[in-house]
């Protein structure tokens, strides 16, 4: 349960940042017009708020692995919560698999992207280079 609140914190919270540095932006450009220097310090608060912004990402991060490592080892999926996980097939694909859901997770417990599909040139559209 633990695991499932933090994953949860940590999807959303790009996208909260970003609302927030909308909004930032959107006070910001009022200020321009009612009191100037307003406008300058907000855009450097902005740019500070950077620093704790990525750190705080750091934390979440860091928290969060632990607990995906203790649900893949105990066969469950982080995303899902079923226990359908897959252990690693290959000795050069070093990612966990859910059979139910398909995401992928590394062996420290990171979400992983899934590899994209190579389309292969079908004959007819090499033909018609000839």
């Amino acid at each position: 349960m633990i695991h499932t609140i933090v994953r949860a914190i940590r999807e959303c919270y790009p996208g909260v940042v970003f609302g927030g540095y909308l909004l930032a932006f959107f006070v910001a450009f009022a200020m321009v017009f009612m009191l100037p220097i307003g406008a300058l310090g907000l855009v450097f608060l902005a740019l500070m708020a950077l620093i704790p912004v990525v750190a705080v990402l750091g934390i979440v991060r860091a928290i969060e692995r632990p607990l995906a490592l203790g649900k893949l080892r105990a066969g469950r999926c982080p995303a899902c919560a079923e226990k359908s996980i897959e252990p690693p097939s290959t000795a050069n694909e070093n990612c966990y698999e859910c059979a139910a859901c398909h995401e992928r997770f590394s062996a420290r417990g990171e979400d992983v992207a899934a590899p994209e599909q190579i389309e292969t040139i079908e004959t007819e559209s090499v033909k018609s280079l000839e």
